[in-house]
């Protein structure tokens, strides 16, 4: 495949990919970074682009024409720079994405402030050469934990405690004390609706059959409680990864893997639907080149079908539908993927560009998710999309590939359908909301609970709410033997408002606004509750 250009006079070259019908068009935006960050920091859904320095971060904030406000903001303490990878997310549910930096000594957070100003940096102790890193709800308790791959030792879990603070605590996850832990991604394989983790494990001159390099895949029981089941699943490769995409790359309902490795050769797992997965790579037309680190998948041209860049020999390989693959030639072969000027298509931060998607008649849905009961960013939720195609899933998460912080919009491209049948979000609490008859080219904003269709954990019968609507108090009765002990209210975006110990079973609600809430309580067992209420 050779490298077919067009030069455009006012914006340089662009690359362009004939048989898909897309171009991608480099526009210097102001700043620069190679461990890029695309994220919604102030929770308005658009993406942004983050830059961070030794003492500075740049907030390149989209508005809604596609341009940006730039925001120059400095450290209150010098950072060592993210040398590997960096994530994002409102951890500390206040309206405003923090970010962490993974390099090679320790976990570095910058917290942003309530009106999202300024960033506070909280470093962490413990020494650890620190890879790939996720904010993710490893308990499901509703709150955000962080999650850091070690290259030398035993991974590292950082609890969420729910009141702003993130704990190093070995027991929320424990894992095995060997290093070589290079990229997690959080994933519903199995499609049981409780977040699943697999890891690409590689580390540097271990032997082959050494454990430091024999990939893992950790299901979850439905209760926090994760198992290392890549044997049983046929996924633990041992060929050195450094990183895996997890995609519905033939739009059959399950998560399949696509390994990028460093030695042996690349895998395509795809999932056979009874939690194994077979090698289908020999048949994909993907070049059998090893030896990148990177791989990021989405799709491009709005076809409908999941595509992913790399490294190897073609930079970008677009999907054909029937689980193969064509490659094509770029400039840039990495990158923090999003709709940085709004317009419906992926487009992608590198170094000092951006590389804007022209696009093309293909239609598109992007979904916006307000978690309330789960995490805000709805991170672990399942969107699907159903139509004259059949299904579609994506995921949302934070940290995907080995470096790069993406977009936690989910995209969809549709073709040329004419409509879409209906939307379902399952989220991490079980509440299920669906949305019928959707419109295309748009963007679609759902907040937990708004469109109810179920939910697997009703609290009706062991709580209750009384007055409700209230105006000055709120008391609360529970089942038998539940003894609350804590509560938290957010609105209906998600945020944060006000949290406490519970005293007397009542709670003052007299300074809040008029409106929808909901209280989370938490037992002596720390288990959670969550009711709706009304102020008035």
């Amino acid at each position: 495949m050779k490298k077919l250009y067009i030069i455009c006079s006012l914006l340089g070259s662009s690359t362009l990919l004939l048989a898909q019908g897309i171009t991608f068009t480099p526009f210097t935006f102001g700043g620069t970074s190679n461990i890029c960050c695309v994220a919604d920091m102030n929770h308005d859904f658009l993406d942004d682009v983050v830059t961070v320095s030794s003492t500075t971060v740049r907030v390149f904030t989209q508005k809604t024409d596609g341009t940006f406000d730039t925001a120059v903001i400095p450290l209150s303490g010098p950072v060592s720079i993210a040398d590997w990878s960096i994530a994002a997310a409102d951890y500390d549910r206040n309206g405003y994405s923090d970010i962490v930096l993974g390099n090679g000594s320790r976990v570095t957070i910058l917290k942003a402030s309530d009106d999202g100003t300024t960033y506070s940096v909280v470093y962490y102790p413990q020494n650890i050469f620190t890879q790939r890193t996720n904010f993710v709800d490893m308990n499901n308790d509703g709150h955000l934990d962080l999650w850091a791959c070690h290259d030398v030792n035993q991974n590292h879990p950082y609890r969420n405690d729910g009141n702003g603070n993130l704990v190093f605590d070995y027991s929320l996850f424990p894992t095995s004390n060997e290093g070589g832990n290079y990229a997690t991604i959080w994933t519903d394989y199995d499609n049981d609706g409780d977040v699943d983790m697999y890891e690409a494990k590689c580390r540097g001159g271990a032997p082959v059959g050494d454990a430091r390099r024999i990939n893992l895949l950790y299901q979850n029981d439905g209760t926090g409680t994760y198992t290392d089941v890549a044997p049983l699943a046929g996924v633990n490769d041992g060929a050195q990864s450094w990183s895996t995409a997890a995609e519905d790359f033939d739009n059959d309902g399950d998560i399949d893997f696509l390994l990028s490795n460093i030695s042996d050769q690349n895998r395509m797992y795809r999932n056979n639907g009874d939690g194994t997965f077979t090698d289908i790579y020999n048949s994909t037309g993907i070049d059998p080149q090893v030896g990148s680190w990177e791989l990021q998948a989405a799709d491009f041209n709005n076809d409908g079908f999941v595509d992913f860049l790399w490294q190897n020999a073609k930079e970008l390989y677009m999907n054909n539908g029937d689980m193969t693959f064509t490659g094509y030639d770029l400039p840039f072969s990495e990158g923090a993927i999003g709709d940085l000027n709004n317009d419906g298509f992926l487009d992608v931060q590198m170094g000092s560009k951006i590389y804007f998607n022209s696009g093309n008649p293909n239609k598109w849905l992007k979904v916006q998710l307000q978690g309330v009961q789960s995490n805000i960013h709805g991170i672990a939720a399942r969107v699907e999309i159903y139509g004259s195609w059949g299904k579609q899933i994506r995921e949302i998460r934070s940290g995907q590939g080995f470096s790069h912080m993406s977009t936690m919009n989910a995209h969809f491209g549709i073709g040329t359908a004419s409509g879409i049948d209906k939307v379902i979000v399952r989220w991490p609490s079980g509440v299920v909301d669906e949305i019928l008859n959707v419109s295309s080219n748009q963007s679609l904003t759902v907040q937990e609970g708004a469109f109810p269709l179920s939910t697997n954990n009703p609290t009706a019968s062991i709580l209750r709410l009384a007055p409700n609507p209230a105006k000055e108090m709120v008391y609360v009765s529970a089942k038998t033997g539940i003894e609350l002990s804590a509560y938290q209210i957010v609105d209906l975006s998600g945020r944060n408002i006000a949290n406490g110990e519970l005293v007397n079973q009542m709670i003052s609600v007299s300074a809040l606004s008029n409106g929808t809430y909901f209280i989370q309580f938490t037992d002596k067992q720390g288990n959670h509750y969550t009711e709706k209420f009304i102020k008035n």
